[in-house]
C-alpha cells in the first residue's frame, strides 16, 4: 500500500467506536451488507471525517490550492469490526506529485494494541487552476 512521496503529519491517534446505529445506515446508504454485529468493510471512512482529520485534509487540499477527487480506497483486516468497540485509529498521509495525490494510510489497533485493520484512501488532487471558468461552464 506504501508509495513514495511526502509525508506529512496528521497527528496523534485518535480513539474511535464503531457506533451502530451508523453502522447500520452506512450498510443501508451503501448497498454493503454486514452481520449485525459488526460493520461493513469500508465503514472506517466514516471516521476520516472527524473534524480533526477533515479539517488538517481541507488545509493540505487549500494548501495545494486542489480540489480532492475520491481515487480510491482500500481495507484489510486482521479482525472483523465490532459494534461498540473501541479502537485507536493512526492516520498517516503523505502527498504525491505525479499524479498529484493525497494518500492517507491508516491502521486501526484494539485496546490491547494488536493491529485489527490497515485502509488506505487515495484522493486526487486536482488543481483548481486546471478547473474551467464559470464563464466555459
Amino acid at each position: 500500500m506504501r508509495s513514495e512521496g511526502a509525508s506529512i503529519d496528521l497527528g496523534p491517534p485518535t480513539e474511535v467506536v464503531v457506533d451502530a446505529g451508523l453502522a447500520k445506515r452506512f450498510a443501508r446508504e451503501t448497498g454493503v451488507g454486514r452481520d449485525e454485529e459488526g460493520a461493513p468493510i469500508a465503514y472506517p471512512a466514516v471516521w476520516l471525517a472527524q473534524p480533526r482529520l477533515r479539517e488538517r485534509i481541507a488545509q493540505i487540499c487549500a494548501e495545494a490550492d486542489s480540489l480532492p477527487v475520491h481515487e480510491s480506497q482500500r481495507f484489510s483486516y486482521e479482525a472483523p469490526l465490532r459494534q461498540g468497540a473501541r479502537y485507536l485509529l493512526a492516520v498517516a498521509a503523505r502527498r504525491e506529485a505525479k499524479p498529484s495525490r493525497l494518500v492517507l494510510d491508516a491502521t486501526l489497533r484494539d485496546p490491547e494494541d494488536v493491529v485489527v485493520g490497515r485502509f488506505e484512501t487515495v484522493l486526487r488532487l486536482v488543481s483548481r487552476a486546471d478547473l474551467p471558468g464559470k464563464a466555459d461552464a
